[in-house]
């Protein structure tokens, strides 16, 4: 099975390159951030007729999670975890034909924000993820960042032992020196900060490993700036993570980040500043 996690940056303003993706790595499922639209906006016609069938949180302008799923045969593998009840459930039996979808989780500070989506899918139960930026260490959506990883981090935890649980998405955190292209210059600024690291390993407690770094602890980056030429000179971070309990660690055959993603192509839009993450599952 492969799994694609990826920071689209709006999914209306790149789908040409969301559907030449899907179509170069036919992933069995791909999580979605950042998709700036509400569920009604969401292309779910063009992906449905590109063999996806779509699960969505959306939100309009900000935010917005999905989960795509390809071909008939996974729907029938599907289960999922008790409503929210914020989230229209109507449109989800309408629409997906799935009984139930978990949007977001308990003690939330920032309920209405559509950050996190998930399902159990293909005997893995899968948590898709857009974590709060912070900003800067002197606002208080620093703090707010850290409220949010605490009370994400203590359901996480809390989640059944079965099956295995595989957590993607943008976290807006670099957890290592290795995950920044420079560490001493960005030292203590947004994503490097020591506080923002130490919420992450709470996050992750002794159940969840990065599964990327048990593979490999060669520098790799998921996000360059548009500004600068930073993609070019590869100035980046890693903060677009896959988080996984031993389970996953023993199924996963590869981890890697598709960087061609990241290069622009003429006949299409700009690409997101993200590359997606791409998980091979024996």
């Amino acid at each position: 099975m492969r799994i694609i996690s990826w920071n689209i940056n709006s999914v209306r303003a790149r789908l040409p390159r969301l559907l030449a993706l899907l179509k170069r790595h036919r992933p069995d499922v791909l999580c979605l951030q950042e998709t700036k639209v509400t569920n009604q906006d969401f292309p779910e016609i063009q992906l449905s007729t590109a063999g996806y069938y779509s699960i969505l949180y959306g939100q309009t302008s900000y935010n917005g999670v999905a989960i795509l799923i390809r071909g008939q045969a996974k729907q029938h593998n599907l289960t999922t975890f008790p409503k929210n009840k914020l989230y229209a459930m109507t449109e989800v039996k309408n629409n997906l034909k799935f009984s139930e979808v978990s949007c977001g989780f308990p003690k939330n500070p920032v309920p209405d924000e559509a950050r996190v989506i998930s399902a159990c899918v293909g005997g893995l139960r899968l948590v898709n993820a857009y974590v709060i930026n912070g900003e800067d260490r002197t606002s208080d959506k620093f703090l707010l960042k850290g409220r949010w990883m605490e009370a994400f981090g203590n359901w996480l935890q809390n989640l059944p032992q079965t099956p295995p649980l595989l957590v993607v998405g943008d976290f807006n955190v670099a957890p290592y020196d290795c995950d920044v292209w420079d560490p001493k210059g960005l030292k203590d600024r947004i994503h490097c900060t020591p506080e923002e690291r130490t919420w992450l390993k709470k996050l992750q407690g002794q159940r969840l490993q990065d599964i990327l770094r048990t593979k490999t602890q060669e520098r790799v980056f998921t996000w360059w700036p548009y500004m600068r030429g930073g993609f070019n000179r590869d100035e980046g971070l890693r903060f677009d993570l896959a988080l996984g309990d031993k389970d996953i660690l023993n199924l996963v055959n590869r981890i890697w980040v598709d960087k061609e993603e990241r290069i622009p192509v003429e006949s299409l839009e700009a690409p997101s500043d993200h590359a997606p993450i791409i998980i091979d599952i024996n």
